[in-house]
């Protein structure tokens, strides 16, 4: 709903009380206003809260602005003004336009061929909409367009070849569309052109080398296509000015630069994605002013990052590099994110790594890391990410990450640490990922961890003892699930898009990012953990997922589980739980994993609600004593078992009948028109009265045909 009220506020912000105009005479041109009121028609309104256009004067409408001298329309702004339909073709002989924005509403259909009429038009914005089809022919008329943007939309044909002719093009954007077909070379006669950016779309083949003639090229933009190929120096022979550079390829596309090669720009951010890249590009560190390095899943197999020190931003995660992290790296001061997940880095981290204090996100996940971790990491006070998840890293989790007061999610998961559980979390505020599962911490989980902003705790596959503490109740952040960031107001922080998290909360491996803020779980599964399962655990209404299986829980599953309304997934399997399953547990709407196996749960099994789509028996299997139609047992309290039996096989039994109902059909037809020929062929009366009757009726149809021709031809 809240949404809804912003999309609604803006659309009144932007159609009723910002748009002002008109001409300094008050005048307006009889046609121009008749072609106003066609275009509005054309353009359903989708609630009431434009203005209308009313009165004679169509330059004092809402979004009109007119020439002060001639009282013609040279500006149409309808953006974000909730409007859907299809533009008119009578925009065409509105013939002063200079500007049109009609971005972000909800128009169909195609751009009118008329609109080559607008010889003047200097600015057109139509991003946003749900535009498609095909360029209007008479696009090669608006030689005086410099700024093209058709981003969101639905185009799927190709870019055509004319749009060669708009020589004072210095803008063009065809993002997020279905484009498809090559990159046409008449774009290398835009000399003006300042932005190219094409991302997003179905483009494929070679890209032009000619693009290396734009001089005046700033932002580059290619990503997420499919490009064949390669891309070398002489692309950017002459692009003096390139400041940005994107490129991905879903397809077979290789960069080929030679090492030696020393650019003619200055980047400030490149952007490489699933192309290759045989070595890490020795020319980057000539870029004096760049900032932004990410080139992942480009098959980069290195030893030598070198970097130039202007660098906040370095993502080389998902590639082929080896060997030891450079201690090259400690000297980047400048570096506010790190990201070398995925690679196969060996050997111990530098432990001049702590000399990056300005760090914030730091992950080298998945690669072959091994040794301690260095206690200078923990001097890095403006951390907020750290992910070592998957390595081979020995001894202890270091005291100095007492220290990462701004830490918000820590992983270091998969190892083969060996310490106790760290009872030093309460003092980072922020925390609310903690992953230390699969490794050989030991103890009692102290009270410490229980921390209100925790909303991911995975301790599972360690040595665990003791209880699980009463005080899990006080993970406020799972209580309040989502909206526990909102009500925590401004203070309230993310992480990065780029950060990423392993974690198993429905008993298999997934890796979260974007998705991170609707993550809320517990995994304390595969410990040795005893007692019984608290009553406060039910307070955590936002949880999505518990697993606390295989471990030595005994008692019974408390009967207000049902509260955990939002529960997707919930193993207490393996554990020596008893009593009676709750009924309650057939309140979780939201249940789609379930697993009680291999404990001491005795008497019927709960039916009904969101239990029916849960039927499969290994749920229950170890459990001696369940009974009911879940596992086809019947409960010693049924009044007579041969009813339950009589139940189950009526089902089965139905099931049969339909199944030979419809097999029966078949053979049933074809047996009744063996039957009919027979007796016309046996019964001679039959046979005459039938092909008679059949011959009287062709000739009605024929002679109906006949007068309806006749008719029709007078």
């Amino acid at each position: 709903m809240s949404l809804l009220l912003l999309v609604y506020a803006t659309c009144l912000t932007f159609c009723c009380g910002s748009i002002v105009g008109g001409p300094l005479n008050g005048s307006c041109i009889h046609s121009e206003k008749q072609a106003l009121l066609l275009l509005r028609k054309s353009l359903l309104v989708v609630n009431d809260s434009w203005l209308p256009w009313d009165g004679d004067d169509c330059c004092s409408w809402d979004g009109i602005y007119c020439n002060s001298i001639t009282g013609q329309v040279i500006e149409l702004d309808l953006e974000m003004c909730c409007h859907e339909g299809s533009i008119s073709q009578s925009i065409g002989n509105l013939t002063a336009l200079t500007r049109v924005y009609l971005s972000g509403n909800s128009i169909e259909g195609i751009i009118p061929e008329s609109i080559g009429a607008l010889k003047s038009l200097t600015y057109l914005d139509l991003s946003s909409n749900n535009l498609g089809g095909f360029f209007p022919q008479s696009f090669r008329n608006l030689t005086s367009l410099n700024c093209l943007n058709l981003d969101y939309n639905i185009f799927t044909d190709s870019i055509p070849v004319e749009i060669g002719n708009l020589t004072k093009l210095s803008d063009l954007r065809l993002s997020k569309n279905w484009f498809s077909g090559c990159l046409p070379e008449s774009l290398c006669q835009l000399r003006d052109l300042i932005g190219l950016v094409v991302d997003d779309n179905q483009l494929g083949g070679s890209i032009p080398k000619c693009i290396g003639k734009l001089s005046n090229l700033y932002f580059l933009d290619l990503d997420s296509n499919s490009w064949d190929g390669i891309i070398s120096e002489h692309h950017f022979v002459n692009l003096t000015k390139l400041h940005s550079f994107r490129i991905s390829s879903n397809s077979n596309f290789m960069v080929n630069i030679s090492s030696r090669w020393v650019p003619p720009f200055q980047l400030h951010d490149i952007y490489m994605d699933s192309i290759k890249v045989p070595q890490f590009p020795k020319w980057l560190i000539t870029q004096r002013t760049l900032v932004d390095i990410t080139m992942t899943n480009t098959s980069i197999s290195d030893t030598t990052l070198a970097i130039p020190n202007s660098v906040t931003h370095l993502d080389l995660s998902n590639n082929h590099l080896f060997g030891n992290i450079p201690a090259l790296l400690c000297n980047n001061t400048s570096l506010r994110t790190m990201l070398l997940s995925d690679n196969k880095f060996s050997g111990a981290l530098p432990p001049c790594l702590g000399n990056l204090t300005g760090l914030n996100d730091f992950s080298i996940m998945n690669n072959n890391l091994s040794g301690d971790i260095p206690i200078s990491l923990g001097s890095l006070r403006f951390l907020r990410y750290l992910n070592l998840h998957n390595n081979n890293f020995q001894g202890k989790l270091p005291l100095s990450f007492q220290n990462l007061s701004s830490i918000i999610g820590l992983d270091v998961g998969k190892n083969n640490l060996s310490d106790i559980l760290p009872r030093w979390t309460s003092k980072l505020l922020d925390l609310r990922y903690l992953i230390l599962r699969s490794n050989n911490f030991y103890g009692e989980i102290p009270t410490d961890i229980c921390h209100p902003s925790i909303q991911v705790l995975n301790l599972a596959k360690n040595d665990i003892t003791g209880n699980i503490p009463l005080c899990f109740g006080n993970f406020t952040a799972i209580i309040t699930g989502y909206n526990s960031g909102k009500e925590e107001g401004p203070s309230y922080s993310s992480l990065s898009y780029e950060d990423i998290i392993m974690d198993d909360p429905k008993g298999y491996e997934v890796t979260y990012s974007s998705t991170l803020d609707f993550l809320y779980s517990i995994d304390l599964s595969n410990n040795n953990i005893s007692g019984e399962i608290p009553e406060e655990l039910m307070n955590l209404h936002g949880l999505l997922s518990l697993n606390i299986a295989g471990n030595r829980l005994s008692g019974r599953i408390p009967d207000t589980i049902g509260k955990l309304d939002l529960l997707e997934f919930l193993d207490l399997s393996r554990n020596e739980l008893d009593g009676h399953i709750p009924q309650s547990l057939s309140n979780l709407s939201f249940l789609s994993g379930l697993n009680l196996s291999f404990n001491d749960f005795s008497g019927r099994i709960p039916t009904g609600n969101q239990l029916r789509t849960l039927d499969d028996p290994s749920i229950y299997v170890g459990n001696n004593q369940l009974c009911g139609p879940s596992i086809l047992k019947p409960c010693p309290g049924d009044t007579d078992s041969h009813d339950f039996h009589n139940n189950n096989e009526a089902e089965f039994y139905s099931d049969d009948e339909h199944v030979w109902f419809y097999a029966g059909i078949g053979p049933g037809l074809l047996v009744g028109f063996l039957g009919f020929c027979a007796s016309l062929h046996f019964i001679p009366t039959w046979r005459y009265f039938y092909f008679h009757s059949v011959e009287r009726f062709s000739d009605k149809i024929a002679l109906s045909i006949a007068l309806w021709r006749r008719r029709f031809q007078n």
